[in-house]
């Protein structure tokens, strides 16, 4: 697995209303060349789609490690700046091969599916399995491509699991839909094997949630 001394922090912020662009703005000049400096990079910045309303914003940022994120902790706009109305943060750890360290421009997509799912802390490496050997070669088959694959750095029973897909819009996420009969044009082995895999991930599943978000940026810096 990659990625396996990084740490990745999951920062989720309500703007004001009509703030996303002024937000994106301020991001870009001083908060992403700040955390540069200090070794950290930005992998994503999404903001609602379906589901949420646009003011809604997630960030999911690498760190080496926990040191630099602890020095990192100044950076960023504030509730005083009047951009922020709140503000929440969480470490993630990956638990998978995605997300990669460098994200090329292919794999990059103008929407994502944010899924968060709860399974207990035993089932993380079956569910990780489940998902790259089973679900994500015929999911990328189909022009998808996994951003990344976390869970929570806390040590809880059950766990939260967080998938980011990217998909071209949301009718290509319909499209990849297994509720659907096999396309043409898909492997019938990566099909099946989807097929199988995913029904035991489904089982070892407690609850699911998914909102579609749109990309602002994606891995800015590489």
């Amino acid at each position: 697995m990659a990625n396996e001394a990084a740490i990745y922090e999951q920062r989720q912020v309500s703007l004001r209303y009509g703030g996303l662009a002024a937000y994106t703005a301020y991001a870009k000049k001083q908060v992403w060349p700040d955390l540069n400096r200090q070794g950290a990079r930005v992998l994503c910045l999404l903001n609602g789609f379906i589901g949420d309303p646009p003011e809604e914003v997630i960030q999911i940022t690498r760190f080496p490690d926990l040191e630099i994120w602890n020095g990192c902790q100044h950076t960023g706009a504030t509730v005083e700046d009047g951009l922020v109305v709140k503000e929440e943060v969480g470490l993630l750890k990956p638990i998978a091969s995605r997300p990669k360290e460098f994200v090329p421009p292919e794999d990059r997509r103008a929407v994502y599916g944010f899924r968060r799912q709860l399974i207990r802390s035993s089932d993380v490496e079956e569910f990780a399995n489940c998902s790259e050997n089973g679900v994500w070669p015929r999911i990328e088959s189909q022009g998808a491509c996994i951003l990344g694959l976390w869970s929570t750095l806390a040590d809880t029973d059950p766990i939260e699991v967080i998938l980011l897909t990217g998909y071209h819009g949301p009718g290509h996420w319909e499209e990849t839909r297994v509720t659907q009969p096999k396309p043409e044009g898909v492997d019938s082995a990566l099909w099946q094997g989807d097929l199988e895999l995913r029904k035991r991930r489904e089982q070892i599943t407690l609850k699911t949630w998914v909102n579609l978000m749109q990309a602002v940026e994606i891995a800015p810096h590489g």
